[in-house]
């Protein structure tokens, strides 16, 4: 089992033990407030970023087939000529649901590596990827050094919310011993706030409100349909926020999971697009398309 999969695992497991256990013996500790708890991981994010540069010479000199082993240092001495992170990054917003399901919005920095040959996944696509994942204090503790499959939606939220902006590599070359070469495969690194992690989860080695850093290489990826109605999954988040909240019918179980979205008894493959046109069908033209629509 890879780490990325055990923290998400343990997180899980901690959130059950810490939902009773505190109560229990009377020092419940509050959840922070996630707007103040978002400025202050937004002046951690952009101070590291202001005064920290990465290697970015050593991609800009390696072969298109070379993994480059992804680092961060200081800009000062013989380093105080060195481009800031900050000048490097673009910032995208994603909205958190907080436990009164209320959205915040919070901001993370991509950081493009290397250019890649091919086409970016969804958030929702099964990725072939290596990673190092590291605090703001440059800790490392996770890291894949040989290809591993995630499903996209198992990681965090913010190490998913970076797959649209890698590109796959070119297609595999299969060597003599029946393994596989990949050239061209694309790179990028995310700087996240902790609500885009694992928030106020004590997770293995990484505390409670860490912002994060992941740099991630993708080799390939695969569309995922995790209910083989069809739909692709990237298409199954209806209100664009979360793929686990689009519960059509109110059965309990979100329509990416579900073989019928709108429980009317026809299974949502036989009536997304029977004509094959690619276009939803929406026969009595009501403006919800039949899979959704139970009458």
């Amino acid at each position: 089992m890879n780490k990325l999969t055990f923290f998400l695992i343990i997180s899980v497991l901690l959130a059950g033990f810490t939902s009773c256990q505190p109560e229990q013996r009377g020092f419940a500790t509050p959840v922070r407030d996630y707007q103040d708890q978002r400025a202050v991981d937004s002046d951690s994010l952009r101070t590291f970023l202001e005064t920290r540069f990465y290697n970015y010479e050593d991609y800009q000199m390696a072969a298109t087939n070379e993994h480059v082993v992804f680092t961060i240092d200081t800009i000062k001495g013989d380093n105080a000529s060195k481009t800031p992170l900050i000048d490097q990054v673009s910032e995208i917003t994603l909205q958190v649901k907080d436990n009164d399901d209320v959205f915040h919005d919070h901001t993370a920095y991509i950081l493009p590596l290397r250019e890649g040959a091919g086409t970016s996944p969804t958030v929702a696509d099964s990725i072939f990827v290596t990673y190092k994942g590291m605090l703001l204090n440059l800790y490392e503790f996770d890291r894949s050094t040989s290809p591993i499959w995630f499903e996209s939606l198992s990681v965090v939220k913010g190490f998913r919310a970076l797959m649209p902006y890698i590109k796959k590599a070119a297609p595999p070359t299969v060597n003599a011993d029946g393994t596989y070469s990949f050239d061209g495969f694309g790179s990028a690194a995310v700087f996240m706030p902790s609500a885009l992690g694992y928030y106020n989860q004590l997770v293995g080695v990484i505390p409670e409100y860490s912002p994060l850093i992941f740099a991630v290489d993708l080799y390939t990826y695969n569309t995922t349909d995790h209910d083989g109605d069809s739909v692709p999954t990237h298409l199954e988040d209806v209100d664009g926020d979360s793929y686990f909240d689009d519960d059509t019918d109110n059965d309990g179980i979100p329509n990416f999971r579900d073989v019928d979205d709108d429980n009317d008894g026809v299974l949502t493959r036989n009536e997304y697009d029977t004509n094959g046109d690619s276009i939803p069908d929406d026969t009595d033209n009501d403006g919800t398309p039949d899979y959704l629509d139970n009458d």
